[in-house]
């Protein structure tokens, strides 16, 4: 994450403050800041959405865009030979901080793409990936998953994860029609035709059961939701816990910290993830429900997007 110096003076007062139950922006531990959602970002890709955690111009914003493309399969490519598969990127702006220019935010672009691999790459997911296969031992379809962090002022993880999940949620794939066609020697070979047709679309099977992600930071002898730029600064571990709908835990992952959560602290993250992850679904929904919307009014603008305000 972004690097931020503080004073001794400023450490103290924000590690005392989260331990006492209030901090310095004045939300509780579990609050989160106001999330804008937009979708429809990039006309090219098949599905796209932007999600800022934060005001405009101080907080963090992160733009992701889904391609699907066909790919031969081949044994020994890793891809099993009735499913599609999922690849992930993320990329750190070096207009996002001054940390990320040159080569300075590598380790948190590896970080950040594990992070989403292993939330949307698998069967945690919720995707039915065998839905993304055209023929078995033949054609599949990969979906390619490219983030660009465009600022950061905290909360990163879950802006990601956030963009992300609208954007499989808003990714339609062409029809396919598969065929048998008899080959020179009148055995029956399966072929397959993409429908070139802008309107003959379809949505990914499963994304309704996508998880969702909640990052706690770790300061004092407490944790927080959603830590700010400067509770960043004073973090002594951070932990994202996604949640799947049905409220399993179905990935963690520890941040780029040298510490970690007590053991006590530990088994509260989780039951706290669980029930924070209600509300986080229920306000995804209403959200991405109401940037779906103004997509369709829009659909003669598509480049302007779609935009809906959630305050946490």
């Amino acid at each position: 994450m972004a690097s931020l110096i503080l004073s001794p003076a400023e450490q103290d007062y924000i590690i005392r403050g989260v331990e006492s139950g209030f901090r310095a922006d004045g939300r509780s531990s579990l609050d989160r800041r106001e999330v804008t959602l937009r979708t429809g970002m990039i006309s090219q890709a098949n599905g796209s959405a932007r999600c800022r955690i934060g005001n405009l111009g101080v907080g963090t914003d992160v733009l992701v865009g889904i391609k699907a493309e066909v790919n031969a399969w081949t044994p020994g490519d890793g891809v099993p030979e009735s499913s599609g598969v999922l690849i992930c990127n993320v990329e750190c702006s070096p207009s996002a901080a001054q940390e990320f220019e040159g080569r300075g935010a590598e380790e948190l672009n590896v970080e950040l793409t594990q992070l989403l691999d292993r939330i949307f790459n698998g069967p945690q997911s919720g995707i039915d990936f065998e839905k993304l296969c055209i023929i078995p031992k033949q054609a599949y379809w990969v979906l390619h998953v490219d983030a660009l962090v465009l600022d950061v002022r905290g909360g990163i993880t879950d802006a990601l994860v956030w963009a992300t999940r609208a954007a499989l949620l808003s990714t339609r794939l062409p029809r396919v029609v598969v065929e048998s066609i008899p080959d020179d020697n009148g055995v029956m070979q399966a072929e397959f035709d993409v429908v070139d047709d802008p309107d003959d679309l379809t949505e990914l099977d499963g994304v309704e059961n996508m998880p969702i992600a909640v990052t706690f930071s770790r300061i004092g002898r407490r944790f927080v939701v959603d830590a700010s730029e400067q509770e960043e600064a004073v973090a002594q571990a951070r932990m994202t816990v996604a949640v799947s709908p049905k409220m399993d835990i179905c990935a963690v992952q520890k941040g780029g910290v040298l510490r970690g959560f007590m053991p006590t602290l530990f088994s509260e993250v989780l039951q706290t993830a669980q029930t924070i992850a209600r509300e986080e679904f229920s306000r995804f929904e209403k959200c991405y429900a109401e940037a779906k919307s103004q997509a369709l009014s829009q659909i003669d603008e598509p480049s302007t997007g779609s935009t809906f305000l959630v305050p946490f």
